[in-house]
């Protein structure tokens, strides 16, 4: 279980789904080899597998609320070209092909990412055996 605080809620989606990259970007670089602390032990693996299981299982229904969330600004009206692009017609026409293409292919990302947190869930469960990293008494050293 993790120390960290929670995000302020007053961050918007963007900005907290731009701080979830950011770590998993940070968890990237700390498990390559030299990274630092790095994976020292089969548990630290365990644990972050099961961490994952709980981020990938939260990807399919954040991504369902984000196409959602872009159907329902295209029924109240309000897509279209980005601003100073004008509000011609072929412009307008563009947005909101680019806003129903992107609807499918979020609905399609929420589908793959459930396959994903299905499997991640279930290395998370056959690993559960290993057991937690760091037992007492044993020093922490980067894999290398």
């Amino acid at each position: 279980m993790s120390d960290a605080v929670p995000p302020s809620p007053s961050l918007s989606v963007a900005e907290l789904s731009s701080e979830a990259a950011e770590l998993l970007s940070a968890a990237v670089r700390s498990g390559a080899p030299g990274g630092a602390p790095g994976l020292v032990l089969p548990g630290d693996a365990v644990e972050a597998v099961a961490a994952l299981a709980g981020v990938t299982a939260r990807l399919p229904e954040l991504l369902d609320q984000l196409a959602s969330f872009l159907s329902s600004e295209q029924a109240a009206g309000r897509v279209g070209p980005a601003r100073g692009e004008g509000l011609d017609g072929e412009r307008a026409h563009e947005a909101l092909r680019a806003a129903r293409d992107a609807r499918e292919h979020l609905y399609e990302a929420a589908r793959t990412a459930a396959l994903v947190a299905e499997a991640v869930t279930a290395a998370a469960t056959v690993l559960a055996p290993l057991g937690t990293a760091h037992p007492a008494g044993r020093p922490a050293e980067p894999h290398a």
